[in-house]
């Protein structure tokens, strides 16, 4: 039940972010009512959680998304050193690595077939044959105590991002919307949270 109300929301912010971005194609300068590099941030990591739910509409390697959000990360953690205050662009490279992991690391069940060499004998002579063992491989990730540590820093991002929706008026003189985008970093962070805590 949980995993189809993320999917939901996950959906629902993704056309939100998207819809942002667009809205905000014609604004530059002082007249971009927000952090365009921010924006572009929420999306990715929208469509990309979208892609973790549905994995059969929006078919792309693991290693191309991997590669985007690693691209992201890398691009936040500049801007980082050169913007002020720095923390939402770190937070945005702890996620962008975070989903890079997951896209990475992520092993699903697949069958491991193994060879075992029999040998029979028969009354003309010795014959040898083999026969193919499948066993699958368990779910989870390539190194576990990492997928912990981020899972637990995207739950504490849900609670402040909840804690943020609590108290953020409904609009700012420099930001649109600031409960849109504490709406934002909740449903992604606990996305997160949840499809770390589901492949463990």
């Amino acid at each position: 039940m949980l995993g189809l109300v993320l999917t939901a929301a996950v959906i629902a912010v993704t056309v939100v972010c998207l819809a942002r971005l667009v809205l905000q194609r014609g604004q530059r300068g002082d007249t971009a009512r927000t952090d365009s590099s921010v924006d572009v941030a929420h999306a990715l990591m929208a469509v990309g959680m979208a892609a973790m739910f549905l994995p059969d509409l929006m078919r792309l390697p693991a290693a191309v998304w991997a590669a985007l959000f690693i691209a992201n990360a890398a691009w936040m953690g500049a801007l980082a050193l050169r913007r002020r205050p720095a923390g939402t662009y770190l937070h945005h490279v702890v996620s962008g690595l975070a989903m890079a992991y997951m896209f990475a690391a992520a092993r699903s069940h697949e069958p491991n077939p193994h060879v075992l060499s029999l040998s029979t004998a028969h009354s003309s002579g010795h014959a040898h044959g083999a026969v193919a063992v499948v066993e699958a491989q368990p779910a989870g990730f390539a190194f576990p105590l990492v997928a912990w540590v981020l899972m637990i820093y995207c739950a504490l991002s849900a609670g402040f991002a909840g804690t943020n929706l609590l108290r953020a008026p409904p609009t700012c003189h420099d930001r649109p919307a600031p409960r849109l985008t504490a709406v934002t970093e909740l449903v992604l962070s606990l996305s997160m949270a949840y499809m770390f805590l589901t492949t463990l």
